[in-house]
């Protein structure tokens, strides 16, 4: 049974190293999307029932509690959360979505277990003590550490974890907020940086298998409660427009400020940021609590028209500082959360300025909240889809396509004006010293694993060899000859050189392979897991002409299970 199960699990292992491995991947979506879900419900449970206890049974309603409560519940809350990190060591601290695409990049996707429990007891406890930040970054790294990890144990090529990374991020987005389109939209836009059938289908029915789970135990209502929205006449559109690019300028002043306060901060100790990040939270709650926590209530009440133009005025200005300084700190939680708090602000901010000055009227205030929100996430992101499909997505009316598609395209255009035209992971990436190498080669190399390049019909063979044996060998229909010498490393010939040389001199019954005519290509060894963008670079790296495909079977010892050569590589990316 074991050695049945093992079978499979190598022919599917092959399988998926494949660019056209669709069915394979689908399988290994749903799969994902599971583990993720179930991840996310157990997050959210824990965070919200102890948040229940702390605010008198209302999760996120930080009015409830006195001003000098929230000042403590903020300031200690930080404080804890510093010493905790303090105590981990510097690679463990990195969480979120800038860590998850950390790994993408320099650590083929592979998603250690530690950051996600420190992901998952920091996100816990930053969200139940108020601190600005957003559920989404736990959610992201949280669903793409449960969907990874298990890959990682099945030993799945390295092409594959990045696709469980991916759909562990949708999944977890999508049953965070219950929107599964917008977390398809975020893991391809920011997360993955392309589109193609073997990327999304995956991704799509990871989202389906989270969002189910997530609504069966939390409803099929969104974070927010959104009234009926409908745009009150073409003449507004103009005024909308307008509305995105101030949005947009707020975008850029919060990637501005974020670069600004990660600076100022990266001097410090962990708990001396956290704990200074944790009481401006609180000094900033003590004068308006809505600016406390994730932001659902304060979201809501200003779709509800709750709150007048001074209020939405502290609460956009105070928003955005404490989000960047907390973000900037290091603070383990999301920033597309606070973004959706600024934005909603911001844009019913303009919707009360449009109604008294006549251009609007009280039935369009929702819509300006709502193109709020979505032209700042795509601001901030620069990934106006995924904006739009949010602003579709909590409304559920497709009358809101048109102002939404001109506000959150005004939005990215006018923030790309003043940054470098990619979302803020990808500029906080840059800032750290590393790069999101995402160009048409690298993206075509990564989604195939060596063992769908390699050629398997070789053979390992001393320097000096028999003719006998040679003709045994030679009947196999070799293609590659690995000539292999103590203390030496490996050299490739081949096998059509030998049978020249066999031809060439008849009488001789022995041959050194290193000295036959014939041309011999120099070697190094790779992984099976990785990727073809992984030997790509370990040949430009090394020298190497060619790889040996290697699987460890003992500690200490290595099979050589295929050869891998540049023309193999560039073969492939062909297709």
């Amino acid at each position: 049974m074991r050695a049945a199960i093992s079978k499979q699990l190598e022919r599917y292992r092959l399988s998926v190293a494949r660019p056209d491995a669709v069915p394979q991947l689908a399988l290994l979506g749903i799969v994902a999307g599971v583990l993720a879900g179930l991840t996310i419900i157990a997050f959210r449970l824990l965070a919200e029932r102890l948040q229940s206890g702390l605010l008198t049974g209302q999760a996120g309603h930080f009015a409830a509690l006195a001003p000098e409560h929230r000042l403590y519940l903020a300031l200690v809350g930080g404080l804890v959360l510093g010493l905790m990190f303090q105590w981990l060591s510097r690679d463990a601290r990195r969480v979120g979505i800038l860590h998850v695409l950390e790994r993408l990049e320099y650590h083929q996707g592979r998603i250690p277990w530690r950051n996600a429990v420190s992901q998952f007891l920091g996100g816990t406890l930053a969200i139940i003590s108020g601190q600005s930040i957003g559920r989404e970054g736990p959610s992201a790294h949280l669903g793409a550490a449960s969907s990874n990890l298990p890959a990682q144990w099945l030993q799945l090529p390295n092409n594959s974890l990045r696709v469980t990374a991916a759909c562990g991020v949708a999944a977890g987005i999508a049953a965070s907020f219950n929107t599964p389109l917008a977390g398809v939209a975020f893991a391809m836009e920011v997360l993955m940086l392309e589109y193609t059938v073997a990327g999304f289908t995956p991704v799509i029915l990871a989202t389906v298998s989270a969002t189910m789970l997530s609504r069966l135990v939390f409803g099929d209502q969104i974070a927010f409660i959104v009234p009926t929205i409908s745009l009150g006449s073409l003449s507004e559109l103009p005024y909308i427009m307008l509305a995105g690019i101030l949005i947009g300028l707020i975008g850029a002043a919060f990637l501005r400020l974020l670069q600004l306060f990660t600076r100022l901060h990266s001097p410090l100790p962990v708990w001396l940021r956290f704990s200074l990040a944790g009481g401006a939270v609180g000094l900033a709650g003590m004068l308006v609590p809505q600016v406390m926590g994730i932001g659902d209530q304060t979201i809501t009440d200003t779709f509800n028209a709750h709150y007048g133009l001074m209020l939405l005025l502290s609460i956009l200005l105070l928003k955005l500082l404490i989000t960047t300084f907390t973000i900037g700190a290091g603070i383990p939680g999301g920033m597309i959360g606070p973004s959706l708090v600024i934005g909603a602000a911001g844009g019913g901010l303009l919707g009360l300025l449009g109604i008294e000055t006549g251009i609007s009227t009280s039935d369009s205030l929702s819509l300006y909240v709502l193109v709020g929100m979505g032209a700042m996430m795509a601001a901030i992101l620069q990934a106006p889809l995924a904006g739009l499909i949010a602003i579709l997505e909590l409304t559920r009316s497709p009358d809101v396509i048109l102002p939404g598609m001109l506000a959150v395209v005004s939005a990215t255009v006018t923030a790309g004006l003043f940054t470098h035209r990619e979302s803020v992971f990808h500029t906080m990436l840059r800032n750290l010293g590393m790069d999101y190498r995402n160009d048409p080669v690298n993206q075509s190399l990564r989604r195939v694993g060596v063992t769908a390049a390699m050629q398997t019909a070789f053979t390992l063979l001393p320097r000096r060899v028999e003719r006998d044996r040679i003709g045994e060998e030679l009947k196999e229909g070799l293609h590659w000859i690995v000539i292999r010498e103590p203390e030496q490393a490996d050299v490739l010939l081949a096998a059509v050189d030998l049978v020249q040389a066999l031809t060439r001199d008849p009488e001789a019954t022995e041959f050194d392979l290193m000295d036959i005519p014939g041309t011999r290509l120099q070697t190094t060894e790779i992984d099976r897991l990785a990727s073809l963008q992984e030997a790509h670079a370990r040949m430009q790296d090394t020298g190497a002409e060619a790889l040996l495909i290697t699987r460890q079977v003992a500690p200490g010892l290595k099979r050589v299970e295929g050869i891998l050569t540049a023309d193999a590589i560039a073969q492939t990316y062909r297709i």
